[in-house]
């Protein structure tokens, strides 16, 4: 059982080799000018997200404050959904993607990290580097997003899906680490996006004196439609659809030595959305997620403790 403890990517991380602007106006995105009048509708850009004026910026110094700025509020309104095209796999959300034609690259200097998770990926190729002053700390990555087929059946005549996420771990502690990603299509033109990237230290749940998962049989997954029906007066209706997510039930049991850890972990990623994944095995990659963890610890005995996980997975 593995949890990622992230960590928070901020602008001085991004490196030479990152090919998505802070601002970019290739997607549309427009920088906020200090000074320059906006009215109702106008949409700029502040730091990681959009906002959007709802009245008139038209007299100083009210234009001068940025939308993100405390004085700015009741001008401006932070859209939650829409963070930057450059950071949009750094927010919460899955659903937020960073899009670029044909490939998109980050290059990133996080520093102590242990490893990465990608989630939401819409491309054929996925390309990873990790480097320290010029030098691979582990060989570089280059792979086909296709999932494993589910039988001969569809492995011969099904049509196989794009894998959607991918994880990596145990990288060497390094404080100068820099991490290339590159998502890329095999059609030039053709949008390649991915919608979480995670950085952090890679945290397990293992079973008593072992080296393998503690999760214990009777995990469950559901899915989440988010989609709803709007019913007219005349017995006619809308279908609004909506987001999708994926929770996760499941029990861990580890040695008893570890139930302070496991707690400490709980406290730490509590209302942060982290990325899991319950086995790097195939049979078990429907269970893995970002999400919300919630969870409690009970020492059944002097030896062994129960850790019950509630995984709210985000949109």
């Amino acid at each position: 059982m593995n949890i990622l403890l992230p960590k928070t990517i901020t602008a001085a991380m991004f490196q030479a080799g990152t090919t998505i602007p802070a601002v970019d106006t290739a997607a549309g995105e427009v920088a906020w000018v200090s000074g320059t009048n906006y009215v109702a509708g106008n949409r700029r850009v502040d730091g990681d997200y959009i906002y959007e004026c709802v009245k008139d910026v038209n007299t100083s110094p009210q234009n001068t404050y940025a939308p993100s700025d405390i004085r700015s509020s009741g001008w401006w309104l932070k859209d939650e959904g829409a963070p930057t095209n450059r950071m949009a796999p750094f927010d919460k959300y899955l659903f937020t993607k960073a899009r670029k034609a044909t490939s998109l690259t980050y290059v990133i200097r996080p520093g102590f990290v242990t490893g990465l998770a990608i989630y939401g990926l819409e491309a054929d190729r996925l390309a990873i580097t990790v480097k320290d002053g010029g030098t691979d700390l582990v060989p570089p990555i280059a792979i086909d997003l296709w999932q494993q087929a589910i039988g001969e059946w569809e492995y011969l005549f099904g049509e196989l899906q794009r894998g959607t996420y991918f994880t990596l771990k145990d990288l060497p502690l390094r404080p100068n680490v820099e991490i290339s990603i590159t998502v890329s299509r095999n059609t030039p033109g053709v949008e390649a996006a991915v919608g979480f990237i995670s950085f952090g230290v890679w945290k397990r749940l293992l079973a008593p004196k072992k080296s393998i998962s503690g999760a214990q049989y009777g995990m469950e997954s559901e899915t989440k439609d988010y989609s709803y029906v709007k019913d007219n007066d005349d017995g006619t209706y809308i279908e609004k659809l909506g987001r999708k997510s994926t929770n996760i039930g499941l029990t861990c049991v580890i040695d008893a030595e570890q139930a302070p850890a496991a707690q400490a972990l709980l406290d730490q990623i509590l209302g942060k959305a982290v990325a899991v994944e319950v086995s790097n095995l195939p049979r078990y990659s429907h269970l893995a997620t970002v999400a919300k963890v919630t969870g409690k610890i009970r020492s059944t005995s002097w030896e062994v403790a129960d850790v019950s996980l509630t995984l709210k997975g985000n949109v």
